[in-house]
């Protein structure tokens, strides 16, 4: 099981300085090369909002294994513009020796239009050596439709066309293509307090359909008081052309609890 704080709000002081200190200065991880920006933002607040977390895991016996992971978010909302900062990190090593590492920071802007239209703009920052990925570029442009925003669903998709360039270790190379960045959100209220949470991207290479990622989250919300909150999930991820020797499906499996503020 992993614990997770969260929180951070209120305009201006010192925290909203501290958070953008702790994500330009601290090296930044995470495993999914797609990441979910949708979630963990407040919706209404104005002004500064964010959160920070972190999850520390450890077994003995007969598998000695350790993982440390960290994460933090910032955001400003204005009347029609959102801007949100991400950055998260983890590590695992298995009898002192390194197992598993990643790097990421994403930053998105948001520009309401009306009707449920809104413009999106990304850039994005990755590094996994354990997936030989040395580095990865994204930047974007394109919009989001909310579908539903009312009630027990709210459901919303999107499309994206994003430049890419990535550099893979022993591998030459690197000039930067396009892809076509597509995804569906929706979350379903169950009752009040409980909800489930559902994310799926599919993001095929112009030049060569046939060369795609996806990623899918799935997750379970359980409000057990005012502000802590049980969440167990799944994350999985497929990559159709990933780089030899490394494996095409990556998934994750996650408890927890969550601490808003």
């Amino acid at each position: 099981m992993s614990g997770r704080l969260t929180g951070l709000k209120g305009a201006g002081g010192l925290w909203p300085s501290v958070l953008a200190s702790i994500l330009i200065l601290t090296p930044l991880a995470a495993d999914a090369v797609i990441v979910n920006s949708l979630r963990g933002f407040s919706e209404t607040e104005p002004g500064w909002s964010g959160g920070l977390g972190g999850a520390l895991g450890g077994s003995g016996g007969n598998t000695e294994q350790s993982t440390l992971s960290a994460d933090a978010r910032l955001q400003w909302r204005g009347s029609a513009d959102v801007w949100r900062l991400m950055g998260t990190a983890k590590r695992t090593s298995s009898g002192g020796t390194e197992t598993a590492r990643s790097v990421l920071g994403h930053l998105r802007h948001n520009h309401t239009l009306g009707g449920g239209w809104h413009t999106l703009a990304f850039v994005q920052l990755q590094e996994n050596p354990f997936q030989r990925l040395n580095s990865r570029f994204l930047a974007g442009l394109g919009a989001r439709l909310d579908i539903r925003r009312e009630g027990a669903v709210h459901v919303s998709l999107g499309a994206a066309d994003m430049i890419e360039r990535e550099r893979i270790d022993g591998q030459a190379g690197g000039d930067p293509y396009q892809r076509l960045s597509m995804f569906v959100s929706t979350v379903f209220s169950l009752r009040e307090g409980v909800q489930i949470d559902a994310l799926a991207f599919y993001q095929p290479k112009w030049s060569d359909m046939g060369d795609w990622r996806t990623y899918v989250n799935i997750a379970l919300d359980v409000t057990l008081t005012g502000n802590v909150s049980l969440f167990t999930g799944l994350d999985l991820e497929r990559d159709s052309s990933p780089p030899a020797d490394v494996e095409a499906t990556d998934w994750e499996m996650s408890t927890g609890l969550r601490i808003d503020f």
